[in-house]
């Protein structure tokens, strides 16, 4: 299994434009938003979220966490774990539930933070080990308030350039001689990029991305109203532009049908030939696509 196939196999969530979206990254104990039927879809599972990462305060993305708060505190688990949750700084429909949460949950067993980002902030992941980090990047979606997407990255070291036309055994030697810092450099790699709600991300953003996942409210660019949601095949753009490895489509709107939104994946691939595999997650199911063809459903 590659590194793409397994990001996406880890992912967990609910996607419906306008009622709830919610994703559960098990590797990096994150849920990305919070919509509506997290926790009552998680159970126990809860107690594994570290971090929240909220892409701003739309009903549909946030619902679910003062029930994410209170499940914590009550349900069978470890209820002293602390809680933190990001969100786009001055948001005001965030604050609002924040102050709702600190008005009627009591005195919790664990600590929770809720913490404001602005684009380019980095959070690390991993209380007991490295699960490497997240860095925030702001999202075309809202005119009035800030609205952030998430990548979830890690730093790697590779060979520096000039050194690539070189033999293993001319590399070999210079390590020997100058240290094998001289001869690597370190860069940060893209696993999973969330842009949330949003018209099409900027792919230098994701570039290179192992998996994005990108709004794909509408099949088509003719079906919009606004400019606050991407169509399907503006995902594409994004994601061909960007060489991610695949692409998970999320947030289709509940006026079409399964069958209509995979006919309309099915189309796209043949349209750009795209290569990487493609992911549609509608509703709570997630239909892979490969070489053109529906490979798995679940």
């Amino acid at each position: 299994m590659s590194l793409s196939e397994d990001i996406v196999s880890n992912l967990r969530g609910y996607s419906k434009a306008m009622y709830s979206t919610w994703f559960h990254y098990k590797p990096a104990r994150l849920l990305l938003d919070g919509g509506e039927g997290a926790c009552s879809t998680l159970g126990n599972f809860v107690f594994g979220i570290e971090e929240v990462f909220l892409t701003h305060g739309h009903y549909d993305h946030i619902s679910g966490v003062p029930g994410l708060i209170y499940s914590r505190a009550s349900a069978r688990g470890d209820k002293e774990k602390p809680l933190t949750i990001y969100h786009p700084a001055g948001d005001e429909l965030i604050r609002l539930q924040r102050d709702y949460v600190l008005k009627t949950c009591g005195r919790l067993p664990y600590e929770l933070n809720w913490e404001p980002l602005e684009p380019g902030q980095e959070v690390p992941l991993g209380r007991d080990r490295d699960r490497g980090f997240v860095r925030g990047f702001a999202t075309p979606h809202q005119r009035r308030s800030l609205s952030l997407g998430y990548r979830i990255m890690e730093t790697r070291k590779r060979l520096r350039p000039e050194y690539g036309g070189l033999e293993g055994r001319e590399i070999a030697a210079i390590a020997r001689e100058k240290g094998r810092d001289a001869i690597s450099e370190t860069y940060d790699h893209v696993l999973l990029a969330y842009g949330g709600d949003s018209m099409p991300i900027d792919p230098d953003v994701v570039a290179g991305a192992e998996v994005l996942i990108h709004d794909a409210t509408f099949l088509h660019r003719a079906d919009r109203e606004g400019n606050t949601h991407a169509s399907m095949d503006e995902a594409f753009e994004v994601a061909e532009a960007a060489n991610v490895k695949a692409l998970a489509l999320f947030h289709v709107s509940s006026r079409y049908t399964r069958r209509e939104a995979e006919k309309r994946v099915l189309q796209l691939i043949e349209q750009y030939d795209f290569k990487p595999a493609v992911t549609l997650m509608m509703l709570w199911r997630k239909t892979t696509f490969r070489n053109g063809k529906i490979v798995r459903a679940q």
